[in-house]
């Protein structure tokens, strides 16, 4: 049977059983196995007790027989009134006796025997052993059985037969309450699971509680674990862990959306306010010329803004990987302060790469260049006349260490758990007036995380901050 597909195109899940009723069924099913196997043992031990009752009954009848031949051989009269006085004593289970000679000829029997089962009904005649069950022809069940008495041309054979209809009928009762036992015992079965798989699945349905009463608007909320069993413990504390997480998100989410909507709003104002001033009034051919420099440095800002947006989803896709090639990091430090050499002299700052002789690395060349660029300009834009920033790198066992140092201004400490947030900066009147839109040290850090590495910032206000980016080495593959 086909189900419909869900809003999402994919084919809709089959409905089954709730889970309270499987259990049930379960329990339900085992206790009736259960149930089955005892009532059937104790039902096969009465029949085998009683078979073995009859077994002992003709085999003493058959030796008082054997007994009176031994005694008074070919005394057939004596034989005849043994077995009748046995049948007659009897008046719920009567035995019936017959003595054959050698030749298979009837000498003595039972009256009424006849009517029963003929001899040749009988099995064979053999020693003392276990009868077998046979029917008469009205279907009175019997308990056969044969037995040789005295060996050779004057041996005698007794067949004897116990009437079970008593028997037949105790069983058969037996049966009927057995299957009232079983009919009973499987019911209750049925209702003793059905509670104990509520009572079993109550812990779950809290769980579904407090999973379906959560939205973004409510993420607060967590399963308590006060109670529940020792198998859903792992599942409550991974459930809230994983609210915690998303709770974490949205929240980053949120300030990020708010922080975007900042960052892009303050460009968009200045280029609108700038271009609604001019055109209030004819202007001069400069003043147009200098409104079109300050709308391209306000679409600039804009363009690094949206550039580092996207190159910071790119790194956060985990399906995102790095090309790797070999790298010699000493020498792109030293290309660092070579293209920033100018800069660094216009603002009285001393750039220099303190490296002793090559590091070798196998790194994404670009985004280790794009890496350092980020911190070296941090660290010039925040490094005042006189000081200076020092690029270093080095080998260390199985890590790579790469560190850019300035001796400027410093990060106040309850900043720096913050700077590889997205758009924080620790000097906010530097907000509007700087080409830094606060996503440098974040894409610092992602660019280190693709690579499997870490970036950790150390920093004294007044004396100069140290960042510094780890690299596990690789070979090349």
């Amino acid at each position: 049977m086909s189900s419909n597909p869900a809003p999402d195109g994919r084919p809709a899940p089959r409905p089954s059983w709730p889970l309270a009723l499987r259990l049930t069924a379960w329990y339900a099913g085992a206790a009736s196995v259960l149930v089955v196997a005892v009532v059937g043992a104790l039902y096969w031990v009465l029949a085998r007790s009683l078979d073995r009752q009859n077994d002992n009954q003709i085999a003493d009848q058959v030796r008082v027989l054997r007994d009176i031949l031994a005694e008074r051989p070919g005394d057939l009269a004596a034989v005849r009134q043994e077995a009748a006085e046995e049948f007659q004593s009897r008046q719920h289970t009567r035995v019936y006796v017959r003595l054959l000679d050698a030749a298979g000829a009837v000498l003595v029997e039972t009256p009424g025997m006849a009517g029963l089962l003929l001899p040749a009904d009988f099995p064979p005649p053999a020693d003392f052993g276990p009868g077998e069950d046979r029917r008469s022809a009205g279907g009175t069940p019997l308990r056969v059985m044969a037995v040789r008495v005295a060996d050779g041309p004057t041996g005698y054979a007794v067949q004897a037969a116990m009437d079970r209809s008593t028997e037949a009928a105790l069983l058969a009762e037996y049966r009927r309450s057995l299957w009232l036992v079983t009919a009973a015992g499987v019911a209750a079965s049925a209702a003793v699971g059905f509670q104990i798989a509520r009572r079993g699945l109550r812990p779950v349905r809290l769980v579904t509680d407090t999973a379906r009463r959560i939205d973004p608007a409510n993420l607060g909320e967590r399963i308590a674990a006060d109670g529940l069993p020792a198998d859903l413990l792992a599942l409550a504390d991974t459930f809230n862990r994983m609210l915690d997480r998303l709770e974490r998100s949205f929240a980053r989410l949120g300030q990020f959306s708010a922080d975007i909507a900042h960052e892009l709003r303050t460009p968009v104002n200045n280029l609108r306010g700038e271009i609604e001033v001019a055109l209030g009034q004819p202007r001069t051919p400069d003043q147009y010329r200098e409104l079109l420099a300050s709308s391209l440095e306000e679409c600039g800002r804009l363009a690094r803004t949206i550039d580092g947006l996207m190159f910071l989803a790119r790194a956060e896709n985990p399906r995102t990987q790095v090309a790797r090639d070999a790298v010699d990091v000493a020498a792109e430090l030293a290309a660092v302060c070579d293209y920033y050499g100018a800069t660094a002299g216009e603002s009285g700052v001393r750039l220099t790469a303190a490296v002793d002789g090559p590091v070798p690395a196998h790194l994404n060349r670009t985004l280790l260049q794009r890496a350092v660029c980020n911190l070296v300009e941090n660290a010039l834009a925040h490094t005042p006349p006189g000081g200076g920033v020092t690029l270093t790198a080095a080998a260390t066992g199985a890590v790579v260490a790469v560190a850019v140092a300035d001796t400027g201004t410093g990060i106040p400490a309850a900043h720096v758990p913050h700077v590889f947030d997205r758009f924080y900066r620790a000097d906010q009147s530097r907000a509007s007036g700087d080409r830094h839109v606060g996503l440098g040290l974040p894409i610092v850090k992602s660019i280190t995380d693709l690579h499997g590495g870490g970036v950790e910032v150390e920093s004294e206000e007044g004396r100069g901050t140290r960042v510094t980016m780890t690299f596990p080495q690789m070979t090349k593959a």
